[in-house]
Parts: structure tokens; sequence; C-alpha cells
């Protein structure tokens, strides 16, 4: 290695942390085959791995490699459930103020690692094997604020957001095998993002050409394969980042036949969402399900790199669910407004009453004015407020069927039944169940089957 790390402060039984223990293993298995990659599957599966499964990895011709059915599935059926391979923080604004380890609540003071190594964890973790390596990587780094006290004390969000990729290097040989063989997609923002992390460190390893090769590899795996997983604990609910490789392997549609749910942030649930004929390819979604055509494919072009070639995606209706509609600009006119185009980011506007046309960027001023003027009432209403907002405000700018008013809707349902104690009236309980049907009949509209959020508005998970 051309720039080794100092001598290490004084151990608390950990393993070998250098710098060349954790590239030891990280072999170059980036051309694994389908067969390889099915191997290292059934190893990270373990005991999870049914004995006749009903689903295989394969050639798919919609990107790479994919999960395909070996039999006829019926819809609900278990497809496979595996267990994350590593976790951790997400590092957003709101999920700053969990144990990194046991996710409990942490004090608003003395939160930090008493061992300097300024990750947020509580006094039971701070000396636990499963923090042990992590601590002397990060001190082994010598972090700015390591002698922070008091009010000065803060979780540094850019340190914080590497640390799942840290704990990859921690992971077993196969498992480090299976990280590498995934697939991760190339973005300088990827290397800015370590380039951030390093500048709150005095001793990160920025010269060490392997050891960042590594390092971007594996923030390239993580931010293109893992997921926001939630999980609860001691009454309260954060959101974990976890790597679930068979999970990621499926590919994505907009309304998928396959749907995943976790438990407590560490085990994946795949189940299909409609029946799928044997040989057929198992997909998920990279997306909101309810998002219009125009913003999935906006989401998808920037953060996945690929345009979406779906059905859905050639149906500016949605089947019927004008979930992007915009009420017409036309003076005496209230039709639905849709875009015309559907492989285009900026299409033109058609409405479907009065056939006038208008440009996107006239329309995306309409969109934006929605989403914005919904989404400042979402963060700082309460829940009357917001059955008010829908009713009564709502319907003069904004159709019922767009999809950030769906959005409203699902987040009274969500507030009602998940997160608040306090009670409500029958009025108001009348409000939300209609509010759940108008959802319900959305996901019937779109084929969506027995997917996830039908099982979450309808109370079959948790």
């Amino acid at each position: 290695m051309s720039n080794p790390d100092p001598d290490p402060p004084s151990p608390r039984g950990a393993g070998d942390t250098t710098l060349a223990a954790l590239g030891a293993h990280m072999a170059p298995c980036r051309n694994t085959t389908p067969e390889q990659l099915a191997q290292l599957i059934d190893a990270h599966l373990g005991d999870l791995r049914q004995e006749q499964p009903n689903w295989t990895i394969s050639s798919s011709k919609v990107a790479g490699r994919g999960v395909f059915a070996t039999r006829d599935i019926a819809a609900g059926e278990l497809i496979f459930q595996e267990r994350a391979l590593v976790t951790g923080p997400t590092a957003r604004k709101g999920q700053l103020s969990s144990c990194i380890c046991c996710h409990e609540t942490l004090p608003q003071k003395g939160f930090l690692c008493r061992h300097r190594c300024t990750l947020p964890v509580c006094e039971s973790c701070a000396d636990s094997e499963e923090h042990q390596a992590e601590c002397e990587h990060f001190r082994r780094w010598q972090p700015m604020d390591a002698d922070a006290e008091g009010e000065q004390e803060q979780v540094n969000p850019l340190s914080l957001r590497i640390l799942t990729a840290v704990r990859v290097f921690h992971l077993g040989k196969e498992q480090r095998h299976l990280v590498d063989a995934m697939q991760a997609n190339a973005e300088r923002a990827y290397r800015r993002e370590i380039i951030k992390a390093a500048q709150c460190f005095r001793n990160f390893p920025t010269t060490d050409r392997v050891f960042m090769d590594q390092l971007f590899r594996i923030v390239g795996v993580l931010n293109t394969n893992a997921f926001e997983a939630p999980c609860r604990t001691g009454g309260h609910e954060t959101l974990l980042r976890g790597l679930f490789p068979l999970t990621a392997i499926m590919n994505h549609e907009c309304t998928p036949n396959a749907s995943h749910y976790f438990e407590n942030g560490r085990l994946a649930v795949v189940r299909a969402a409609r029946d799928i004929p044997r040989g057929g390819e198992i997909t998920t979604t990279y997306t909101k399900i309810l998002w219009g055509n125009l913003t999935r494919n906006i989401f998808l072009k920037m953060t996945k790199h690929f345009a979406c070639d779906c059905a859905r995606c050639h149906d500016n209706t949605e089947n019927g669910t004008y979930l992007s509609a915009l009420f017409c600009r036309e003076q005496g006119c209230r039709g639905l407004v849709i875009p015309v185009q559907t492989r285009t980011l900026q299409p033109d506007w058609r409405c479907i009453t009065c056939e006038n046309v208008f440009p996107h960027a006239k329309m995306a001023k309409y969109q934006d004015f929605a989403l914005n003027t919904i989404n400042n009432r979402i963060n700082s209403c309460s829940v009357q407020d917001m059955i008010h907002f829908i009713n009564e405000l709502c319907p003069r700018f904004c159709p019922s069927s767009n999809y950030v008013l769906i959005e409203a809707k699902l987040n009274v349902i969500w507030r009602m039944t998940r997160f608040d104690r306090e009670e409500y009236s029958p009025e108001e309980m009348g409000h939300m169940d209609r509010y759940r049907e108008e959802v319900l009949a959305i996901l019937h509209k779109l084929g969506a089957g027995e997917c996830t959020l039908k099982k979450l508005i309808t109370g079959e998970i948790q």
C-alpha cells in the first residue's frame, strides 16, 4: 500500500483493521456469471433458502441479470425471504438521533461514542463486538470533530453516510465477493460523496489508490442497490439503509408482478402480486407505484440511468387512472390535461375535453405549484387541517386523481392508523375510509394485484 495507516489507537480486542487486511478479500469478480452469482446468493440466504425454490437467477432481456419463475407462482405466494447482507444509517435529516447498532433513540447530550470515533452509539453498544471494528476504523482515520463536547457535539452526516460501506469491508470473504459481483453505477456524485466524507478526517487514506477504488466500488454498489427499510425499536421508527442482494437483482417494472416489504429493517419478504407463469421474469418497482409516468421516468433517469419501456409507460392515461393529470388552463374549461408523448421527459400536454395543447414548461409550473403547496401542508398541518385542505382547497387547483393529492391522502391514512395515538371523530374516520377506497380503486385499475401498498393500507402487514 502506498499510504499505510499510522499506528492504530489502543485496540479493544478487535481483529486486524489495517487497509491491507480490509482489502485482502475484495476479489475482482465483477464479471460473475448468473450461475456463479446464484451460488453466492445461495450461500447468502443460508437457512432461508427453500429446498425447491420457485425462482432462479438467469440472463434478462431487461437488464443483464434477473430473477425468473421456475414454475407457475400464484398471486400472494411467497417467493423468497432474505436477511440484509449489511445495514447502516441513512444519514438523512431527521434520522440522526438513533444508535447505529441497536437503533434506540439516543439522549440529547452525550450521544457520541465515548471512544471518540464520533459515531452516534448508545452506552450499551459502545463496547459491543458489533461496533468494535468500525469504531477502531474511524478512530484510525482521526475524525476532525473527535474533541467536540457538550453543545458542540453533533452527528456528522457526511462521515455517517459511509459507515455502511465501512461495514462491507468487515464482511466475510464470500459476502464481499457477493458485493463485488453486484451492479454499480459509476456516478461522479458517488466519488464526491467519498471526498466530502474524507474531509471529515485528518488521516483518511485518499492517496491509497487500491483502497479508494474499492471504497468507490462499494459506495457505487450501495447507492445502486441498497433499500431504505423501516425499523421499529422502543416505540419509535427509524430508517435503515440495507443491502438485500437477491431483492436488488430483480429488475424494474412500473406495475410489477411481485412486491416486497421489510420486517424490522433486516428481513426482506418478496411475494407474488399477480400470477406469474413459469419462465416469467419476476419484477419489482424502483419507484413509488402511484407516481405518474413523467415523475417515475425522471426519477429512473436521474437515479438508475435508464428509461422504462413497460406497457404502463406507453399509456398516457395509465390504465385510466390519470395520475399525471392537471386541470386545463383554457378559460371556461375544467377538463383534464395529460402528457401527449410518453417517451420524453418534456412532453406536450393535451386537454381531453377541449383538446387544446399546452407546452411542457407551462404545465410543469402548475405541477410544481401543486407539489409544493401540498407537501408544505403535509409537513406542517394536523390531520384535521389536512382533511380540510384535501376536501375543500385542493379541488380548486388539483384533480382528485393527481398523484400528489393521492400522496396527501396516503399521508392522512398513515398518520391516523400507524403513528398518531389520538382519538378521531366518526366524520374524520369516514374521510380516511374514503381515501383508502380511492387508493385501492387506483391500484385495481393499475393491475397492481396484491402489492405491498394495498396490504399496508388494508392492515394486512404493518
